[in-house]
């Protein structure tokens, strides 16, 4: 999603209505080129946080102004992701309203500290090269698997080299023994061995966060675990953004696929490289595969020929009742573990299939049981909030794909409309038309299970 002239107004408008309300705020990092030009994809804006409330109500109203529709807010700890989304207007933005820097609980500097680092910058308040390099060193290693970009390395380097109180203020927040140690990596640019003190660098300065303000350190640790507790324990069912695409082999699932969660990223404003959509094959599989485990016990070797779903024979009702219950236990227990660990980083979690296939396709699995049986089994599953079933006629489909025959492809689209006709959840689309546009309206689908209209 790039970064435009659009996004540029909406930017200058929150922030000038940050000023007119006297909410002092400042751009974290990456600043370099906005309001109009920003690489990074979205903007970390510290504010004030006692106007915390009123910083996202603004934004919110200038979001609605610019004609966002669609706005999803994530919450982790101090940081409110604020996306705002518009199919229309084809617009996705993401900013991020700071209310503390605190990480996991500790917070090194208040935000009146910090502010004192501040500049102008085209017209919008930035942290000045000083305290950049400060950030940069302090939160790309406290509290997290230090890893250090080319441009990271080079700032912390730069900032060591243009200004003396950087290692005097690190040598006051951790102690000049560990400070010498990592200011001596730094100066023969070895940052390998400058992430090796990480781990005594975070002590060191949660030591400094205790000292600073042992009770406010309390309140903030407890807070990051009981908000980290609530949305993957208690109520993860609330943030978790889960769906299905249920057709025949050859109905181009994998395509539609592709090609919505490329759909997701431009409106969610992700980079590619980040992992916002996990996509899982029919089931969790938190549990082995049975011809796996068959394989493993000795009993006969797995069967590999995937290319042909119906290459086994049907299991006999024993057999089926001990498969059905097998993948009943997997979809109950990996679900629950896949899909809180998605919630915990904000994920969609996608299946590519799902427990509706011991339905309409029991022969993949081998199951030998009447349909009211497997009913039960997979009502009992728990089950995603929004199904896509792809709609394609069989001619078109056996075109696409022969592993099923014309017959087969028949059987299983009159029951999928059947499954789809009883189940809200569903939602049909033509796949006969191009898959863009098949995207196109599921993507409205996402947006309106999975934001809030403004």
């Amino acid at each position: 999603m790039a970064w435009d002239k659009r996004h540029g107004n909406i930017l200058k408008k929150i922030l000038t209505r940050f000023n007119e309300n006297n909410i002092k705020y400042f751009i974290l990092r990456n600043y370099k080129g906005l309001p109009n030009i920003n690489p990074s994809k979205d903007v970390d804006i510290i504010v004030n946080p006692l106007f915390i409330k009123e910083a996202k109500n603004i934004l919110k109203e200038v979001y609605i102004e610019d004609e966002i529709t669609s706005y999803y807010e994530i919450r982790f700890a101090y940081v409110h992701c604020c996306h705002g989304m518009d199919i229309n207007t084809e617009i996705g933005i993401h900013i991020d309203i700071i209310g503390s820097y605190v990480s996991k609980g500790f917070e090194i500097f208040t935000f009146d500290e910090m502010y004192i680092y501040t500049e102008k910058y085209n017209e919008l308040r930035v942290l000045n090269k000083f305290f950049e390099g400060v950030m940069v060193f302090i939160y790309k290693q406290f509290n997290y698997r230090p890893i250090l970009k080319k441009e990271y390395q080079e700032i912390i380097y730069n900032t060591h080299k243009q200004y003396p109180e950087f290692k005097e203020l690190i040598s006051k927040l951790v102690g000049s023994q560990l400070a010498e140690k990592i200011f001596l990596q730094i100066e023969n640019k070895d940052f390998d061995k400058m992430l090796a003190y990480s781990n005594d660098l975070t002590n060191a300065l949660k030591r400094f966060a205790r000292k600073k303000s042992l009770l406010k350190t309390f309140k903030y640790t407890l807070e990051f675990y009981w908000d980290k507790l609530n949305r993957i324990v208690f109520r993860y069912s609330k943030y978790s953004k889960v769906f299905s695409v249920m057709a025949p082999d050859g109905a181009g699932k994998t395509t539609f696929i592709d090609a919505l969660l490329e759909k997701i990223d431009f409106y969610f404003v992700n980079d590619k490289n980040d992992n916002r959509c996990n996509v899982y094959h029919f089931r969790p599989n938190i549990l082995p595969n049975l011809g796996e485990l068959g394989e493993k016990a000795g009993i006969k070797e797995q069967d590999k020929d995937f290319t042909n779903p119906h290459r086994a024979k049907p299991a006999n009702r024993l057999s089926s009742l001990v498969r059905i219950g097998y993948y009943w236990l997997d979809y109950v227990i990996g679900f629950n573990v896949l899909v809180r660990k998605d919630v915990q980083y904000d994920r969609f979690s996608v299946f590519d299939r799902y427990s509706y296939d011991l339905l309409v396709d029991p022969t993949r699995t081998r199951l030998n049981l009447p349909m009211w049986v497997r009913k039960i089994f997979v009502k009992c599953m728990p089950h995603p909030k929004v199904v896509f079933y792809l709609d394609a006629s069989p001619d078109v489909i056996y075109k696409r794909k022969q592993e099923l025959t014309l017959d087969e492809i028949t059987r299983q689209n009159k029951l999928y409309k059947e499954v789809a006709s009883s189940n809200k959840r569903f939602i049909t689309l033509d796949s006969n038309r191009p898959v863009n546009e098949s995207v196109d309206d599921a993507i409205k689908i996402i947006l309106e299970n999975f934001t809030v209209k403004l």
